[in-house]
């Protein structure tokens, strides 16, 4: 592949991953009012991000 597909790649990899861990820290904070949005972002931006890179090696082999 091309170094500008790696580029375009890793852009709409991290933006969904931030994308869907607001939205799943936003869900979690509705359920519990005193954890902090930030770190439950944080926390779920970081599993998403993890669980596309598995999807992604697993297509890659």
């Amino acid at each position: 592949m091309e170094p500008t597909t790696y580029i375009v790649l890793s852009i709409v990899w991290v933006a969904a991953s931030s994308g869907t861990g607001f939205l799943l820290a936003v869900l979690a904070k509705r359920i519990h009012p005193s954890l902090s949005l930030v770190r439950l972002w944080l926390v779920y931006t970081i599993l998403m991000a993890f669980l596309v890179a598995v999807v992604f090696l697993i297509g890659w082999f």
